[in-house]
Formats: structure tokens, sequence, C-alpha cells
């Protein structure tokens, strides 16, 4: 039985109609990430939308542990209303960032979540990425980048499975075996070229740059989500085959 249900069941006996999650009084989002360094959760309530946003590169123990139970949670249906969950990448530097143990599961979990839930997911670059920022942006349902950031192929394939996985199947298996083979660092503009990004994005916009961009998605959100959905149905999750 979920919380939901538990609801329902003690109203019932105690004769008075259930209680309903509302986020002004208790966001289980935040709950979930208060302890974790470099991630912090905000909703755009008008557009169903739920941005995290990620200030440290990289994923330590607590934030794979906190992210997976928030994507769980999204799955599950237990984070209100929810049509698109967005991970606002927002550090500095350009560190070749590297992950803890459960990266992979996480970022499994996040291919598969528009199957579970209706939920897209959107990464956006206001940072450059590399390594497991990279791979994890390119998991998501779409990516958005500001004009100015750029993004770090230089990395073994033999190492880097995962977004190699990735690449090969949205641009083909030859491109992204050239973009990594040479390590080639690539904008934004470029990525949008190679159709790996959905948008480019205003440099001085900033988070209400990215909001902007969530506007536009969610008068079209039906057929992303429908898109998207078919998308990850006729593709096997690259991650999947890779869990330990």
């Amino acid at each position: 039985m979920d919380g939901t249900q538990g609801v329902a069941l003690q109203s019932a006996v105690l004769g008075h109609a259930p209680d309903v999650w509302r986020p002004a009084i208790v966001d289980p989002a935040k709950t979930l990430l208060s302890s974790v360094e470099g991630l912090s959760a905000r909703r755009v309530d008008a557009f169903d939308a739920l941005v995290i946003t990620k200030t440290a590169p990289g994923f330590d123990q607590a934030a794979v542990d906190g992210l997976r139970a928030l994507v769980a949670e999204a799955a599950a249906g237990r984070l209100g209303v929810l049509k698109f969950l967005v991970f606002d990448f927002a550090h500095d530097g350009f560190p070749l960032s590297i992950a803890a143990d459960g990266f992979t599961s996480l970022v499994a979990e996040i291919e598969t979540l528009i199957l579970a839930a209706p939920v897209v997911s959107i990464a956006c670059a206001r940072a450059n990425l590399a390594g497991a920022d990279l791979e994890f942006a390119l998991a998501c349902s779409m990516t958005v980048a500001e004009a100015d950031k750029r993004f770090s192929f230089a990395a073994d394939i033999a190492a880097s499975v995962g977004t190699y996985g990735l690449l090969a199947q949205k641009i083909g298996f030859v491109r992204a075996e050239r973009l990594m083979e040479t390590g080639e660092i690539v904008g934004a503009a470029h990525m949008h070229e190679l159709m790996l990004l959905k948008e480019v994005l205003d440099v001085d916009g900033g988070p209400d740059g990215l909001d902007l961009f969530i506007a536009k998605m969610a008068r079209r959100y039906n057929a992303s989500y429908g898109i998207y959905r078919a998308q990850r149905m006729a593709m096997r999750p690259v991650h999947d085959s890779l869990r330990a």
C-alpha cells in the first residue's frame, strides 16, 4: 500500500475526506535533497515542472542516492502533479566529472522514467559538461544549453560505454566514435547541429531563460511526451545492460 492509499484508508476510518499534498506545506522533493550539498529543488507550478539545480560537478554518493530517491518518487507519482523534471547544471569550471556507486542505475532510471510516469526529463547546461555530467544529460529526454557552453567528449570509449551508447542511439555509431576518439570539445551551436540539443538558450537568460523554455514546452507537452515515450519504447535503454 502506498502513502496515498494509506491516507485514504485512514480517512475512511476516521470519517473525513483525505488531506491532499500541497507544495506550500510539505515539498517531498526538497525534503529528499535537503541534506545533499550542491543540489536544490524549486517548483514552477504554472507549468507542473520541478527544477533540480546542481552547483557541484559530478555525482558524489549523497547526490547519487538523493537523485535515485527523487526519480523513484517521480516514477511512482508521489511528487504531486509533474510534467517536467528538469536538471539545471550550474556548476563552475570544466572538470572531467566522476560519479559514485549507483550512478549507472541512476542513469538507467532517468532513461526509463518516461515509461514509468508521464514525466519528460530535461537537462539544461548552464555549465560546461564532461564525464558523468555529460552522460547524465544525454540520458534525459532532451537537452538544452546556453550558447557559450561547451561539451567535452575527451574520454576513453572503453571506460565510457554509457556515454558512447547514448551518443550512438542519438547520432549513430560512426559519428559517436569520431567524437570520442578525437576527444572533441563541442560548442552549443555544433551540438544543436548534431541534434544533441533541443535548443540553444540566451547566455544572459539564466534561470529565467530556462523557465521561458519550460513555458514553451508546456504548450506542446502532449506531443513531446508522446514522441519521447515512443522513442524510448523503440530503443532499449543503454544503461539497463550496464547495471552491476
